[in-house]
């Protein structure tokens, strides 16, 4: 009888506990200012790694699904952060609470533009924004008037179809994307002394592979010959105008 007592007094005492820290927890977030929500939620974190292009600081952007949050969609889509395009900003009137009635509250917005990313480092708008916001007072982000972070926060897959291309074109910027590094390894291995001689001979040791065709090795021959034909064109460059030509052929 004496266990089950302490037994329900330990489960009471803990369960008291527990309520005590959410109040304390949502009463000091209820009272916290713009700049301790900033603080609180990381803004410079997220600020530092849209200028970057940095995908990975997004965890704690809720995406349904994905244990990296938004991270972890944008990392299995192959999506990046235009960084040119996306902001992360704090205001008094900052987080919509209805469109229709045009009510806003004090809080943080992160609003992310989506891209796919060239070889030479340039970014593709895909005509996607997702934006989230957090108000004062508020444990969790919410979609701010934005369908894309609904459907993110829903799970319903939406984005991922949208981000993910066709088949086709996808196996097409694979493609493109292959001969592109080709180019841009070849152009390294030139600036460290590589002959062209010497990646032909690379090339034509591959002619016992049952997937290479003499076609597929005279194709990347002309790569070569196009590294060598422009001695002073650094590797971006070279991948660029690789990947540019192939897709266009396509």
């Amino acid at each position: 009888m004496l266990k089950t007592q302490l037994k329900q007094t330990g489960f009471l005492g803990k369960s008291l506990l527990a309520v005590a820290i959410v109040t304390t927890t949502t009463a000091s977030y209820a009272a916290e200012s713009i700049d301790q929500l900033a603080t609180r939620i990381g803004m410079d974190h997220f600020r530092d790694a849209i200028k970057k292009g940095d995908r990975n600081a997004f965890i704690t952007l809720p995406a349904k699904g994905y244990k990296n949050g938004l991270t972890g969609l944008l990392l299995k889509t192959n999506a990046y952060i235009d960084p040119e395009y996306s902001f992360a900003d704090c205001d008094v009137d900052t987080v919509i609470v209805s469109v229709q009635e045009h009510k806003t509250l004090p809080g943080c917005r992160v609003s992310l533009k989506l891209a796919t990313k060239d070889p030479n480092g340039s970014y593709r708008d895909k005509g996607i924004r997702v934006e989230y916001a957090i108000a004062t007072g508020s444990q969790k982000f919410i979609a701010n008037n934005s369908t894309w972070a609904q459907h993110v926060i829903s799970g319903d897959k939406m984005l991922e179809g949208a981000l993910r291309p066709a088949k086709v074109t996808n196996q097409t910027e694979q493609m493109c994307m292959g001969m592109a590094q080709f180019t841009a390894n070849v152009t390294e291995g030139r600036n460290g002394g590589m002959t062209k001689n010497e990646y032909y001979q690379r090339l034509d040791n591959m002619n016992s592979k049952s997937d290479v065709t003499p076609q597929m090795i005279a194709l990347y021959k002309s790569f070569v010959d196009y590294v060598y034909a422009h001695p002073k064109q650094d590797g971006k460059v070279s991948a660029a105008f690789i990947y540019t030509n192939c897709m266009n052929k396509f």
